[in-house]
């Protein structure tokens, strides 16, 4: 008799902890995590890429792409085996501008080729893959990952940080970044 009140306690304790049978969604695996409505951040994200390109004939715009960012935003970039932090003005003048006057870029296209966001309330991340152009769209100049913290202002989402690391032939982007 022992056995069967034991037995039938602990069946009634794993049916109550198990989220089959949750009607409300709190606990259900189903409808435990909702992918956010992420317009904004998608939309914040690809400002942040139309900010750096330019078409040929045309001038980089280095005055608007601190638009899309908080004044104290951080970008690092892997380009190299060590981190390179910057600040976004670092990142504009000298390193951006110098980049594109410096080798006569007279074209610069950057697209996500992916991307997935995550969110919380005012805080979001981003990791999208991209492609880069240089001076001509027939040829993909670059590939990789960039991984985008935003957060929400009173102006709408910004971008707080980049960190990104690009392909390289022992680094290949993998295929769960490339799907659409």
């Amino acid at each position: 008799m022992k056995t069967f009140i034991l037995l039938t306690t602990c069946i009634f304790i794993l049916y109550s902890c198990s989220s089959h049978h949750d009607q409300t969604g709190v606990g259900s695996s189903k409808t435990a995590y909702a992918l956010p409505d992420d317009s904004a951040i998608t939309k914040a994200v690809h400002d942040a890429y139309a900010a750096i390109s330019f078409k040929k004939g045309e001038k980089p715009r280095y005055s608007e792409i601190k638009n899309y960012f908080i004044p104290q935003a951080q970008l690092i970039n892997f380009r190299t085996d060590t981190a390179q932090v910057t600040s976004i003005d670092q990142f504009i003048d000298p390193l951006y501008k110098q980049f594109i006057e410096g080798n006569h870029v007279s074209m610069f296209y950057e697209e996500e080729l992916f991307g997935r966001t995550e969110q919380f309330g005012r805080v979001a991340h981003r990791i999208s893959t991209y492609k880069t152009y240089l001076n001509s769209m027939d040829t993909v100049a670059e590939r990789g990952v960039n991984s985008f913290q935003l957060i929400k202002t009173k102006g709408g989402w910004k971008v707080s940080s980049i960190i990104w690391d690009v392909e390289k032939p022992s680094l290949k982007v993998p295929d769960y970044y490339l799907k659409k």
